[in-house]
């Protein structure tokens, strides 16, 4: 299984299928197989311009009378997610109105999902992770200049860290292996983040994000 949130030199990774699995509630296979379909159509290959997944996604709402507002055609690359998505929100007009959410990651066939969050803001933020240390401080970081703590205050990372720092470093039992003060080798992979209230190690994952209650 891969790790929610993977860290490196300067940056992290989150893992697209963890960022997508706390937003999509059940997968439509009908609907799916109609949209690949559509979008795999002979036309689109002798359109030109040519037409991008999600204006085919797009169009194909359009077809079937689903609404889709003018800023839900979301689009995230590959800076903060281990692989780009491309999410056209769209909703069913129909009798038993509901939300959907279609969703290609990395160019692939799209897939049709029951759009499980509260509020489409959530689509929109894809860089934002969460750090706990074992005292219980919680932190939220987007990978930018200030951490966010439980209570809503914001602090420089800066004054944290110190100038120039970042909120990555090196494990330090990792260094103390590597310096020969502890026996045997650290089983991570030589980075972490360290909580800013009480210098203990953080848990790495993503922040709650409220849903409604839809059938997988």
């Amino acid at each position: 299984m891969a790790e929610t949130v993977t860290l490196h030199h300067l940056y992290y990774l989150i893992d697209t299928r963890a960022w997508l699995d706390q937003r999509i509630g059940a997968h439509q296979p009908e609907l799916s197989s109609q949209l690949e379909d559509f979008v795999r159509c002979d036309v689109f290959a002798e359109s030109w311009p040519a037409m991008g997944t999600a204006a085919r996604m797009r169009l194909w709402c359009a077809a079937r009378g689903y609404a889709v507002g003018d800023g839900d055609v979301i689009e995230h690359d590959d800076a903060c997610l281990t692989k780009p998505v491309t999410i056209v929100l769209a909703a069913d007009t129909g009798f038993f109105r509901q939300a959907l959410a279609l969703v290609s990651v990395d160019g692939g066939s799209p897939v049709v999902y029951a759009d499980a969050t509260t509020d489409d803001g959530y689509w929109r933020t894809s860089s934002t992770i969460q750090l706990r240390c074992p005292a219980g401080h919680t932190w939220t970081w987007d990978g930018g200049r200030h951490l966010r703590a439980a209570d809503g205050t914001e602090q420089r990372i800066a004054d944290v860290c110190g100038p120039g720092h970042s909120m990555i470093s090196r494990c330090r039992d990792c260094v103390a292996s590597d310096d020969g003060g502890t026996d045997g080798s650290c089983p991570c992979a030589g980075l972490a983040i360290y909580c800013p209230a009480c210098n203990r190690r953080c848990q790495v994952g993503l922040p709650e994000i409220p849903t409604v209650e839809v059938h997988r």
